[in-house]
């Protein structure tokens, strides 16, 4: 009995990785827009009824791949050690970004709304979103470190860097120009110069600015 049911469990995940990895093929091949259910079912030579057994829709499909990207960046940024630089950390970010998605330029934008429409669609995604699990702690410990001084908390500024990194990619890919090589140590450098930036109490700023308007009357 216990044997039949693993077996009927590995057949639904076989069944799973297949229809989504034909997919996955088609939509690189095709583009995401020019496949329907019907050509995956028909690549996938399984019924309907299957696929909509293991995927409510073709969006579906996209955003697995959005998560299995995403938990592949989280390993790489794990890997960088505790002590590290927080550079180091975001370098690992972006790299793993880059190696998902470089290759992927033309699904890169449908996935990137697809991924974003999901997280902020309920609360419950956005809190468990990993990537911001493991680079808020990080963040944190920069913050602690006297490495960033922004008056900014670690979790928004952690989103302030993953969204900054998003809206570089959606810059990117309809061009593909400059290189992520050029791309993401840019968006890195930006990030780090404007948490710096912050460095000053907001108080010590709104006075700088006030002296400076009464020396040009």
């Amino acid at each position: 009995m216990l044997a039949t049911t693993s077996r009927r469990r590995e057949q639904k995940q076989a069944t799973r990785a297949h229809l989504f990895d034909v997919a996955m093929r088609l939509f690189d091949l095709k583009g995401y827009d020019a496949v329907n259910i019907d050509d995956i079912v028909r690549a996938s030579k399984v019924a309907r009824g299957t696929f909509y057994f293991h995927f409510p829709g073709k969006e579906d499909i996209l955003y697995e791949a959005v998560r299995r990207g995403e938990l592949e960046i989280v390993a790489q940024m794990a890997a960088v050690p505790e002590g590290a630089p927080l550079r180091d950390v975001l370098a690992a970010t972006c790299d793993g970004f880059a190696a998902i998605w470089g290759e992927r330029r033309e699904l890169l934008v449908q996935a990137g709304m697809v991924g974003l429409r999901r997280t902020i669609s309920t609360e419950r995604a956005r809190a468990e979103e990993p990537l911001r699990l493991e680079l808020a702690p990080r963040v944190e410990r920069a913050l602690a470190q006297g490495e960033l001084g922004s008056v900014l908390p670690a979790q928004m500024l952690a989103d302030v860097f993953l969204l900054n990194v998003f809206a570089a990619l959606m810059a990117w890919a309809p061009v593909g120009e400059p290189s992520l090589g050029v791309v993401m140590p840019g968006v890195i450098d930006l990030f780090l110069r404007g948490a710096e930036g912050f460095r000053m109490p907001i108080r010590s700023v709104k006075k700088k600015r006030k002296t400076r308007a009464s020396a040009k009357r």
